[in-house]
């Protein structure tokens, strides 16, 4: 979604905008007046000299596959084409990077050994390549560290652009009264979530505090098993489905806290939409999160579930107090508002037009 919001801000623009996508079949269609094309790698290839600039976003390397991205990158590369890479995290992070997804099955090992043995020293060599003539661009400081802690590189040109939150869409209400009703949105496939310790924060809460987590995934069962077993059945309630744009903003607006623990995050975009609809955001400080949220300001930042849970009780527990900080949470997301970071996206792309 925060790829086809760029889409959407560019067709605002007047840009003309092409989306190709690396696919092991063919198709079309038109999204929001945004056109997308699936093709092989190979088709691909044959269509970017005709591009007058390429912006990769998320464009995986699947080895043997028609939708492996790799024949792109070294047709970019063979050619320098014009072409800007946004890092999002999944293309540069090294498996070992997220020890604890480990599960030590075979099929653990063999992503293991394809990412860090296979996909990684492709990625240093685009990077080796690429950051000769043009910049790199990533939401978070942060995850420029984490590109240069993985690849083992030096990056001395690049761009601080965050995803840009859409604020107008997510409007700002007055959700005093849902304070203690609190909310997250996560895959539940995945332990980079640290659903564990959102689920240990409430049992830090007091009674009248209350935790709904939407979310689909295998680790659901095991989350169930764990609010069980801390007799929260009563408080906390797993809701299994995605939902759709639209259904998360009005969403929003039955909850007054959004809680977005995590063992690493690039940026956060969902806690953002969420902060820019007045909820006080909640989230664990570690990799970008001080970039974004400053503690007992404009949001909660913690570490120990006790910690979070205290001051979480301190904010919701003074009605001014927490209106004063989800107003500086509203604030603090119109700087990054999509109209704001798609142009300065755009004035980077257009020198190499």
């Amino acid at each position: 979604m925060f790829v086809h919001m760029r889409c959407l801000e560019m067709l605002q623009l007047n840009i003309d905008v092409r989306v190709y996508v690396a696919s092991k079949m063919n198709d079309s269609y038109t999204y929001q007046g945004v056109k997308v094309q699936l093709m092989t790698s190979a088709e691909i290839v044959n269509q970017l000299d005709e591009q007058a600039v390429i912006y990769l976003h998320l464009l995986n390397i699947h080895p043997f596959s028609k939708d492996d991205g790799w024949p792109i990158y070294k047709h970019i590369m063979k050619h320098n084409l014009p072409s800007l890479m946004y890092v999002h995290g999944s293309e540069v992070q090294k498996y070992t990077a997220r020890w604890y997804e480990f599960n030590y099955r075979i099929s653990d090992v063999l992503i293991w050994i394809k990412k860090d043995c296979f996909v990684i020293p492709k990625m240093k060599q685009f990077f080796r390549i690429q950051k000769r003539t043009y910049p790199f661009v990533f939401p978070s400081l942060w995850m420029k560290e984490e590109t240069e802690r993985n690849l083992k590189l030096t990056i001395d040109d690049y761009k601080i652009i965050p995803n840009g939150i859409d604020t107008s869409f997510f409007e700002f209400h007055n959700l005093t009264e849902n304070r203690f009703k609190i909310l997250t949105i996560r895959s539940l496939s995945k332990k980079v979530y640290d659903i564990e310790k959102t689920i240990e924060v409430l049992e830090n809460l007091p009674e009248k505090y209350t935790l709904d987590i939407y979310g689909e995934g295998i680790y659901k069962e095991q989350y169930q098993k764990l609010i069980a077993s801390k007799k929260l059945e009563n408080r906390v309630q797993i809701i299994s489905r995605f939902l759709e744009r639209s259904e998360m903003k009005a969403l929003f607006l039955n909850y007054g806290a959004f809680i977005s623990t995590t063992r690493m995050d690039s940026q956060g975009v969902t806690m953002m939409e969420a902060a820019a609809s007045g909820l006080l955001v909640v989230t664990t400080d570690n990799s970008s999160k001080q970039e974004f949220i400053h503690d007992a300001v404009n949001g909660v930042l913690g570490n120990s579930a006790k910690k979070i849970a205290a001051k979480i009780v301190a904010i919701t527990n003074n009605k001014s107090r927490f209106e004063e900080v989800v107003v500086k949470g509203r604030k603090s997301m119109e700087v990054i508002d999509i109209s704001t970071t798609i142009r300065k996206e755009m004035e980077l792309l257009k020198q190499y037009l």
